[in-house]
């Protein structure tokens, strides 16, 4: 594992490599899936990857094909059709609704391929009548999940996402009525995403209560959707929920039958304040080289700047080696990095590499075309990333 290896043996490691680089810890990958894996088997539940936390297609393939994954969610119509296309995935979610011609035209063409199911997230009379106009014309059908509103209220404030009008069982009875009134379209049942479980850590007391208050009312309130659509007689086949951070507590609820699951994989450091994940280890990580020292004590890495969208938390930390920091004053940087350390403790000189971490994953790789792959102390290989393979799905 990269975490246990000493830092002579990192430097070894990269030095004849360019930088920046990204390694990803086969090893510590591999753990976090099998852990995962045995704890869904173990509560009768499956795994949905989330693709786009990943964005390495050997990687997404390697982990569809395990026994306990139903299938990918992607983001993007084109992303969908690149796994239909390439890999003959045979379940695709795409998670997010669509209004663009484009965008369905692409469903479609990943729709027509044998073997390949299609299941589009709608929350929308607009997207069905859309999907519907489509698939008609080009004598395709599509799946349908209705994504459900599981955001909480506190203070006055929502705690979660803002993504889906469907607030009330009554509203997703509705649409699942509207689609099944449609030649080529089917109702499959629905996600709702408790995003504050999912992101929020348990380092303060106010995340604690929201947490503990938020996971009681969406296991109450994603199980009226199902006892609604039950009685209605749309017994749903999916329902998705959940997220990496909080998928055990998720898999506990009765009505669950998959969960959506991608950034735990490689444990970004978001994730280091819920406690629940504690057994997981970090597999992602990207190197940078010191190329100047300004001062005695701050060394410059060249770029660095890797940061994700969200809140500060998304910025990189450093790892190894141990006893330095980045300067406040400019933090991680899209050309430089000075970082600040102890001279009692650590030397930092011309040629080092700083091992990071990314804060948020999946994200930071459209700015590289592969990652290297470690295991067991060598680098053994190289897989593309959507970059590499010349894709932009966001």
């Amino acid at each position: 594992m990269i975490l246990s290896t000493s830092y002579e043996e990192l430097k070894d490691l990269v030095k004849d490599k360019k930088f920046p680089m990204v390694i990803c810890d086969l090893d510590a990958f591999n753990q976090n899936l099998e852990r995962v894996g045995n704890y869904l088997t173990k509560v009768k539940k499956s795994l949905r990857l989330c693709s786009k936390s990943v964005r390495v297609p050997e990687l997404v393939n390697k982990v569809e094909k395990e026994d306990f994954v139903n299938g990918i969610f992607t983001y993007n119509s084109a992303e969908a059709l690149f796994y239909a296309e390439n890999y003959k995935t045979k379940d695709i979610l795409l998670g997010y609704p669509t209004m663009s011609k484009v965008d369905v035209d692409e469903l479609c063409k990943a729709a027509s391929i044998d073997g390949v199911s299609i299941t589009v997230m709608v929350d929308d009379i607009k997207q069905i009548n859309l999907l519907e106009e489509f698939a008609v014309k080009n004598n395709v059908e599509f799946d349908t999940l209705i994504e459900i509103d599981v955001a909480d209220k506190l203070f006055g404030r929502n705690v979660g996402v803002y993504r889906s009008p469907i607030r009330d069982p009554e509203a997703a009875v509705k649409l699942a009525q509207i689609i099944s009134k449609a030649n080529n379209l089917h109702f499959r049942g629905i996600m709702g995403y408790e995003a504050q479980n999912a992101s929020i850590g348990d380092d303060k007391a106010l995340f604690r209560f929201a947490k503990k208050r938020s996971r009681k009312h969406v296991n109450i309130w994603r199980q009226n959707f199902v006892d609604a659509l039950n009685k209605a007689g749309f017994q749903p086949e999916v329902v998705n929920g959940g997220g990496s951070g909080c998928f055990q507590e998720t898999a506990t609820e009765t009505s669950i039958t998959e969960i959506g699951i991608g950034s735990l994989l490689f444990k970004s450091h978001i994730f280091d304040t819920i406690n629940s994940l504690n057994e997981f280890l970090p597999s992602l990580f990207f190197v940078i080289q010191i190329v100047r020292k300004p001062k005695e004590n701050i060394a410059t890495a060249f770029s660095g700047g890797y940061v994700s969208s969200g809140s500060v938390r998304a910025l990189p930390i450093p790892v190894i080696p141990k006893n330095i920091k980045t300067s406040k004053d400019e933090e991680f940087g899209e050309v430089q990095t000075p970082f600040i350390f102890d001279q009692k403790k650590r030397e930092l000189n011309l040629g080092d590499p700083i091992f990071c971490r990314f804060g948020k994953a999946g994200e930071p790789l459209e700015h590289f075309n592969e990652i290297l792959i470690y295991s067991k102390g060598e680098l053994i290989d190289s897989y593309k990333t959507y970059r590499g393979h010349g894709k932009r799905f966001s």
